[in-house]
């Protein structure tokens, strides 16, 4: 007890010390810290201060108490609470102790706001002691108008005090109503908006002149005020700026009004839900802020509507509104705009924008540069927008006729599924509302085609095709549907059928269906399809007549009987004109549908307007082939001839002719004979004028487009042709073109000539001798003259081939037996043709075989041996003609003739006699070859000798099965002769391996050939110069068989020996090393 009191006599000297030193705040604060330990001793205390320290300590608690800034900074750590009651202590009365009592009661609990309303009112309007002024005034009135509100909610008697507090000190009452009540500012902030609703009644009609909304209430709150008070305490407050341009509204400012709900849309924004510690959520509104969103852009539309001039915005704001809430939207829309019908004319307006809008798409669509962009599809958005907020406004949900332009641009804008949504419950609709039933039906469609349901949109396209009276652009949009599921489907044909049909019925609501409802990557495949059906219905009804309509032309029909036309009507150069114009709206800038749509309307008979259209390609085409070829065809058709003749000499120069085929295809019969003629003359006249390579080169190239004009059948221009080719050198084409004519024309005697001339120069005997015979046959006077006229040497040349051909004819038939032997005949025509006793070795042959049908061998040996050597072919040729068993008996004498003649060292004429009794058994007797081999050698045609040789040695037995001593030597014999022929033909090592061969068989026969016609020391240095190389190339082994070999041809041979040794030492040092 006694520390306390030490404590509390501490504290309360340090105040008065902090007092004389003028620090009131600190000291008010030890007083009140000694307040808090011991009451009695420091009122005690207090009271014998001197008066003025006394009134600056009571000063100082009573600005803590009224909440100066500065005061409570020095107060930080001390309870208000005990501040309060110890102020009362000291001042039992005191004004600020009072109102901290009061305003601690209200926060706590509302019972008591009654007598706290009494007591407020009574200390305003107290006549026994001086009223509060300043600041202690406003707090107690600010206190009295929240007494008030908390007792009785309901009544605008507390917010009249409050506003009329405001109205004084606006300022610091919106500082005071913020700190000190803080904790009630929701419910003052919420009675003010209920009030606020309750001033402002907008649902009475407004002026005509001046579209202004009365303020029904008269009550004695005013709007304004209260708008002024919100705006004050909660400038953050949406709900606020919503009211104040409601209020702006109501008096005609429509400026201000659509700035204030501006401003409401800028506190809506997302930034400042955020914020802590706002206390407008609570305060104001407990709706969303998407309602309250929705809200203020339907008050924004209303303010630009009434401005006027402000169409998109107001739809704009509509649009958004409904987007976010449409029961908020239609309500406030319902409170704004129902009088004087401007609900009415605002429906109006939303109509008209959306059809503004849907129009400028739709002109922006059309005019796509890229038949795959998607450019403007955003222009959607605010029709749809548009549309849905005339759906929500609409008592019904909309009537059809909105929902179903709504499921239309949903579709254009690739809302797929609610598209498909709308249109199939507008589609089950009962039959009383049954209206836009084919727009339903194709919208269906295309959402169930953009949904993979191909069965259900191709049954939706059937049913609006088949309808008794289809509406027309559903139609179009039906049959653009359908063609491209058939080109899905393969059915190319039926399918231009339909976009046929179309671009004849509506051809720009055709391109806009294309362009927004195919889906962009079937685009480009359509037109391509597209475009090659319209080339293939314009050949099949040209002039030239087409043959017969495909299987899948035929039962178009049948499979699809309701069709809005039938192939015939639309494979007309009509519907193609229609298709083409399709096209060149799809793809403007591009060549091939406006050069289709010059095909149409030159089959059309609209030569003129092809030809001007032409003319407009031309100047910015990169592809001209194309456009000259058409123009030319056009300027003969027109029968301006040299402007023709100046543009197929343009085309030459472009190096593309092939153009003209397509072309060509379409054409009439009389243009393409022109055509023809002209090119045709034209290359004559070239031709006729010069020769050289660029001359020859132009009239080839006006003689294919004869050809093609013709359709490959002009045989004149194909034999020209193929003689220019051969001119420059390319002789397989020649070739080619010849042959062209001879598929048609097999007896064309100038083509047969031609071609035969042809593969002359190729060197082809056979194809060449084959067409002279063919040539021969049909003209053999003509081709007889033509045969002559060509140079000496292709002449000769001919004629060796044609006679070669006969041999060859002869001797097939010798060896089919169908040729019938008349010697006597030949022999008078022999010598008939050269003399009794002929002179040419040839004639002497033939007479040969008359002598050996005579039985006259040894003179008709003789004959025979006359070509035996020259021309073997024709010895073979003759012996032919010759029976087997007198050929036989030829041989023999020819062989006896022949010994007789090398007995006499006539080598020379034995020689031919040798030949021939060699070809007579065909080289089956190996002696014949052995002698003629010998005769050979001796003549010094050692290369003959050994051909010969070989086929003695390879036509004996093979060397295991000989076992006789004598077929041995012989054999060993034949190969020293071939092996001596070889070392004369400089083949050493082949000659050495028949003499080894030969020592192998026969070791003595070999020795005895080798010493007559070689000799043992020239042999054996062949061994050691091979034996050498061998070694020098380290192939012992070979080295060494070929030393052995050596020494067995001469034993003492030094050099051989001396190798051998070498050899011997070195493989025996490579053993050891191993």
């Amino acid at each position: 007890m006694a520390t306390n009191q030490h404590a509390i006599a501490g504290l309360c000297q340090e105040g008065d010390a902090l007092v004389a030193a003028g620090c009131a705040l600190k000291a008010a604060a030890c007083y009140t810290t000694a307040f808090k330990t011991h009451v009695a001793s420091t009122v005690a205390h207090m009271r014998s201060l001197d008066a003025s320290n006394f009134v600056k300590v009571v000063s100082a608690l009573e600005g803590w108490l009224d909440g100066e800034e500065d005061v409570q900074r020095s107060m930080d750590g001390l309870n208000k609470g005990l501040a309060a009651v110890f102020l009362s202590m000291l001042c039992p009365n005191n004004l600020s102790a009072s109102l901290f009592k009061m305003e601690s009661i209200l926060q706590r609990a509302d019972h008591s706001s009654e007598e706290i309303f009494a007591r407020c009112s009574a200390l305003l309007n107290s006549k026994g002691q001086p009223n509060p002024t300043g600041s202690r005034r406003l707090i107690l009135e600010l206190t009295r108008a929240l007494a008030g509100l908390l007792s009785e909610p309901e009544s605008p008697r507390a917010l009249q005090l409050y506003l009329k507090a405001f109205q004084k000190h606006r300022s610091e009452c919106v500082r005071l109503l913020r700190s000190r009540q803080a904790h009630h500012l929701p419910k003052i902030l919420k009675a003010f908006s209920e009030q606020m609703h309750n001033c402002l009644d907008l649902s009475g009609s407004t002026q005509t002149e001046h579209k202004t909304f009365d303020i029904v209430n008269k009550s004695s709150l005013q709007a304004s005020e209260i708008l002024e008070f919100l705006e004050a305490v909660s400038p953050d407050d949406p709900n606020v700026r919503k009211w104040q341009g409601e209020f702006l509204l109501s008096l005609g400012k429509f400026e201000e009004g659509a700035e204030a709900f501006s401003h409401a849309l800028e506190l809506c924004g997302p930034q400042r839900d955020k914020k802590e510690g706002n206390m407008d959520e609570s305060a104001t509104c407990k709706v969303k802020p998407a309602e309250n969103k929705a809200s203020a852009l339907v008050g924004r539309a209303a303010a630009n509507f009434s401005i006027g001039g402000r169409a998109n915005e107001v739809c704009r704001d509509l649009g958004e509104a409904f987007a976010i809430h449409p029961a908020t939207a239609r309500q406030q829309f319902q409170r704004l705009f129902s009088n004087n019908g401007t609900g009415t004319a605002a429906r109006v307006l939303l109509r008209q924008q959306a059809e503004r809008g849907l129009s400028g798409y739709r002109e922006t669509v059309l005019a796509r540069p890229d038949l795959r962009s998607t450019e403007g599809v955003e222009l959607l958005d605010p029709v749809i927008a548009q549309l849905r907020t005339l759906c929500h406004l609409e008592p019904d949900g909309g009537g059809r006729e909105l929902r179903v332009r709504l499921a239309d641009c949903l579709l254009l804008r690739g809302e797929v599924r609610e598209a498909l949504s709308i249109s199939s419950q507008l589609a089950a609709a009962g039959p009383t509302q049954q209206s836009y039933q084919n727009t339903v039906q194709v919208l269906c469609g295309y959402a169930r085609l953009l949904s993979n349901d191909h069965q259900g949109a191709l049954e939706d396209f059937q049913a609006v095709i088949e309808h008794r009276a289809p509406h027309p652009s559903s139609c179009v949009r039906a049959l653009c549907g359908r063609g491209l599921l058939r080109m899905m489907a393969g059915s190319h044909y039926l399918t231009a059928l339909d976009y046929l049909t179309a671009s004849g019925l509506q051809p720009q609501e055709t391109a806009f269906t294309v362009r927004c409802l195919i889906p962009w990557n079937s685009r480009g495949l359509l037109c391509t399809v597209l475009l090659e059906q319209g080339r293939v219905m314009l050949e099949s009804v040209g002039d030239k007549g087409s043959g017969p309509l495909s299987q899948q032309e035929q039962e178009a029909p049948s499979a699809h009987g309701k069709d809005s036309l039938a192939p015939s009507k639309n494979g007309c150069p009509g519907g193609v004109h229609a298709l083409a114009g399709l096209l060149m709206e799809l793809q403007p800038g591009t060549d091939a549908p406006q050069i289709l749509t010059a095909d149409a309307l030159y089959q059309l008979g609209r030569v003129e307007e092809a030809y001007r259209l032409l003319l407009s390609i031309e100047q910015h085409t990169t592809t001209r082939s194309p456009i000259l070829a058409r123009l030319a065809l056009l300027q003969l058709h027109r029968g301006f001839l040299y402007d023709a003749n100046q543009l197929l000499k343009k085309l030459i120069q472009c190096g593309d002719t092939s153009c003209l085929r397509p072309l060509l295809a379409v054409a009439a019969q009389k243009d393409c004979v022109l055509m023809e003629k002209h090119c045709y003359t034209a290359s004559k006249r070239i031709l006729s004028a010069q020769r050289d390579e660029g001359a020859i080169r132009e009239a080839v190239a006006y003689l294919s487009i004869a050809i093609m004009a013709s359709g490959g059948e002009a045989t004149d221009s194909l034999l020209e042709r193929a003689k220019c080719y051969a001119l420059l050198g390319q002789r397989k084409t020649a070739i080619f073109d010849f042959s062209a004519i001879l598929k048609d024309h097999p007896e064309h005697v100038p083509a047969l000539w031609g071609r035969a001339l042809t593969y002359l120069t190729l060197n082809q005997q056979k194809e060449c001798t084959q067409d002279i015979l063919a040539a021969l046959r049909v003209d053999p006077e003509a081709v007889t003259q033509d045969i002559l006229s060509v140079r000496d040497r292709g002449r000769k040349l001919m004629c060796e081939w044609l006679l070669q051909c006969c041999r060859e004819s002869l001797c097939q038939a010798v060896a089919a037996d169908k040729v019938a032997g008349d010697m006597q005949g030949a022999a008078f025509y022999l010598r008939q043709v050269f003399g009794q006793e002929p002179r040419e070795g040839s004639a002497q042959a033939r007479w040969g075989v008359v002598e050996a049908s005579e039985q006259n061998f040894m003179g008709a040996a003789q004959r025979l041996a006359m070509v035996a050597e020259r021309e073997p072919p024709i010895l073979d040729f003759l012996l032919l003609l010759i029976c087997p068993s007198h050929r036989k008996r030829l041989a023999q004498a020819a062989c006896q003739e022949a010994s007789r003649a090398s007995q006499q060292g006539q080598w020379a004429c034995a020689l031919p006699l040798l030949s021939v009794a060699v070809h007579s058994v065909d080289g089956q007797k190996l002696q014949y070859l052995r002698q003629r081999a010998a005769c050979l050698a001796r003549l010094g045609l050692h290369e003959r000798a050994v051909a010969d040789l070989d086929k003695v040695i390879q036509g004996q037995a093979p060397e295991e099965e000989v076992t006789g001593v004598v077929e041995h030597a012989l054999w060993a014999e034949d190969l020293c002769r071939r092996g001596r022929s070889l070392l004369l033909c400089s083949r050493e090592r082949q000659a050495l391996e028949d003499f080894s061969r030969a020592l192998g068989l026969h070791r003595s026969r070999a020795l005895e050939c080798v010493e007559a016609w070689v000799g043992r020391s020239r042999l054996a240095g062949h061994f050691l110069h091979a034996a050498s190389q061998c070694y020098a190339e380290q192939q012992l082994s070979e080295a060494w068989a070929l030393t052995e070999r050596g020494l067995k041809v001469e034993g003492g041979h030094a050099e051989l020996r001396r190798l051998r040794a070498r050899i011997k030492h070195e493989a025996s040092s490579h053993c050891i090393v191993n």
